[in-house]
């Protein structure tokens, strides 16, 4: 990813975490008082004398700013991402407090509104199954069980095929030129995963789809991608084991624009994607209204007798899954973001012996120290020494990129 390593949104202080904006070469932090000094080499100090760290990444010669959504149930913002100066943002977090185990879900478009290209976060599809044959006569296919839409389980591609398009791209002439398994985009889920219920089978499949349309009499190409998530619960009856299966079809994503102009979007598009960072005080909110909903469902259907006992029990289950389901599609996020926006925001990782954690700093330096004041300072000459000359004991730092 080709981005000017000079230029970054913002920069968290080293010793307390708050924003700092850059301002010269020396930032000094209002709440704890760190100081963070740049120091240039003289021959690049002559070289890029004019040039000075923007508040916007720029991609494509295309400025992004930081937006914030604010949930306006919560009062908190939920989440963050970068949208390119000058489009729109439509959309956000939709309540739906039917389905208790997943109480929101994130519908977001950011649309350039003198042109073709837009950029999706679709809702996640959430279902159920059983192949219980008493179970199935009163949840037959299509119905609602606690919010989960009953289907039988599908691959990626199908699920794409059969639920994604029809409900979310109604487009008339549209066709798919191309499909294969979103291999990136299931490697960070997969390595996020946890198992989400105890004795459960988890299994994932992914799809990216190359579809193809006319939009104003223009023609569109547009690129999705998703991820279906299956857990697997044998349970005990009368007659056997049977299975229930709780599956969804979820991290939907898509963006668009110009047939001939899909491909030079692309890094565009994956640096607002990466750049989605989920507010953890936000999800904690949503856990503790799902286990409140949760436990309202539950006590109702405790009154009903032994049959409901047992789907309570799944119900559970159900909302258990969706707990762990929460944290990993934030650290899912979060993983994405931090492999791509440390390159975005112009930072790197550093080890800090003196705190014995790691901390980002301005990349395009070659050495970094600290003091155990919290002063930090940064250069990229060689022959540079800030312990010569000084009365402070001065600390190298190293790189602590993966």
């Amino acid at each position: 990813m080709s981005v000017n390593q000079d230029e970054f949104i913002r920069l968290d202080c080293p010793r307390c975490g708050a924003t700092l904006q850059m301002q010269g070469d020396q930032l000094s932090c209002e709440h704890c008082g760190a100081k963070l000094i740049l120091k240039r080499s003289l021959a690049h100090s002559e070289i890029h004398k004019d040039n000075h760290p923007g508040s916007a990444a720029i991609v494509n010669g295309l400025a992004l700013n930081p937006f914030a959504y604010y949930d306006p149930q919560s009062g908190l913002e939920a989440f963050s991402i970068l949208v390119p100066q000058g489009w729109q943002v439509n959309g956000g977090v939709l309540w739906v407090p039917e389905r208790p185990a997943a109480p929101t879900q994130i519908n977001l478009q950011i649309v350039n509104p003198t042109g073709l290209e837009a950029f999706e976060v679709l809702p996640t599809l959430y279902f159920t199954w059983t192949n219980n044959l008493m179970v199935q006569m009163s949840m037959p296919t299509g119905s609602l069980y606690f919010g989960y839409e009953v289907r039988q389980p599908l691959t990626a591609r199908d699920a794409m095929r059969q639920f994604v398009l029809p409900r979310y791209r109604r487009i008339q002439g549209l066709s798919i030129i191309e499909e294969s398994p979103a291999l990136e985009l299931l490697q960070v889920v997969s390595h996020n995963q946890v198992n989400p219920v105890q004795a459960g089978q988890y299994s994932t499949d992914s799809v990216r789809m190359r579809l193809q349309y006319t939009c104003n009499q223009l023609p569109v190409a547009e690129e999705i991608s998703g991820v279906a998530e299956y857990t697997r619960l044998a349970v005990p009856g009368l007659f056997g084991k049977t299975e229930n299966v709780f599956w969804s079809m979820g991290y939907l994503t898509s963006f668009r624009a110009s047939s001939d102009r899909l491909e030079s979007c692309a890094e565009l598009y994956r640096t607002i994607f990466a750049s989605i960072k989920i507010n953890p005080a936000w999800t904690a909110v949503v856990q503790q209204v799902s286990q409140g909903l949760t436990s309202n469902t539950i006590q109702s259907i405790n009154q009903i007798g032994a049959l409901s006992r047992q789907i309570s029990r799944n119900y559970n289950e159900i909302s258990d899954m969706n707990m762990h389901g929460w944290q990993e599609r934030s650290a899912v996020y979060d993983r994405v973001s931090e492999n791509f926006s440390q390159t975005i925001r112009g930072v790197d990782p550093y080890y800090d012996p003196n705190t014995g954690r790691t901390i980002e700093l301005p990349s395009g330096y070659t050495q970094a120290w600290s003091t155990p004041l919290g002063e930090y300072i940064l250069s990229d000459d060689p022959n540079f020494n800030p312990n010569i000359g000084s009365n402070q004991t001065w600390t190298p730092l190293t790189t602590s990129k993966e």
